[in-house]
């Protein structure tokens, strides 16, 4: 379960989050183990994913979500230690919420620790179309997402981002994150990665369908 004793506090800090550990230079690093965000420090890598385990109780309360409140939609610019408190407030009453904020809370702590931040901006909504349509490279220096529900992130690997640059307008084959996947995907605001950041889009929402998205940027 993501947020069980704090994921072995944070598997050990992360493995030393801020010092990785040297690995061969690539563009994608994922894992099952959450030192796997670490690695978006790595110059070549411009997306690392962790496949968090979300636990049944929190997808069960994601799942009735919609149901409970059709228009969920919340922006706030927090400390990462009160993500807590303001999701207790925020989100409907019912079972297997305090599952979902746990694990919501520990990403956020996550987050926090791997940058430095005292302060992070927080988005978490039901999406029922995509929110950005076209492939693009974010200004932010590192930006953090996950899909709890409904097709994620969709993004281009280097070969596939230098065919998009020299014709935009063509449709790409895309790689595609998986639901409850925690990724870090590098953006242009990244020292040093002026020229880069990573390619990537919303998925199109099928008709009736619906996602519930979150993300964390940094804060000042």
């Amino acid at each position: 379960m993501l947020y069980h004793n704090n994921y072995f506090c944070y598997e050990k800090s992360i493995m030393a989050l801020v010092e990785p550990q040297p690995i061969q230079p690539q563009f994608c690093y994922e894992a099952s183990q959450p030192r796997a965000l670490s690695q978006i420090y790595q110059p070549a890598t411009q997306i690392a994913v962790w496949h968090g385990d979300w636990g049944v109780e929190a997808l069960n309360y994601v799942e009735s979500l919609r149901d409970l409140q059709s228009a969920l939609s919340l922006r706030q610019i927090l400390q990462p230690q009160e993500l807590s408190d303001y999701l207790q407030s925020s989100l409907p009453t019912a079972e297997g919420k305090q599952a979902l904020i746990e694990g919501i809370s520990l990403v956020g702590d996550m987050f926090g620790y791997l940058f430095e931040l005292d302060r992070l901006g927080f988005r978490l909504a039901i999406l029922e179309q995509a929110m950005c349509p076209k492939f693009h490279r974010d200004q932010v220096p590192c930006r953090l997402v996950c899909t709890l529900r409904g097709a994620a992130t969709e993004w281009l690997d280097g070969k596939q981002a230098y065919d998009w640059m020299q014709n935009p307008a063509a449709e790409s084959t895309c790689h595609q994150l998986q639901t409850g996947h925690v990724a870090l995907l590098k953006g242009k605001g990244w020292l040093n990665n002026e020229d880069q950041g990573l390619v990537h889009r919303s998925p199109q929402v099928k008709k009736g369908d619906w996602r519930l998205f979150f993300s964390m940027d940094f804060a000042h």
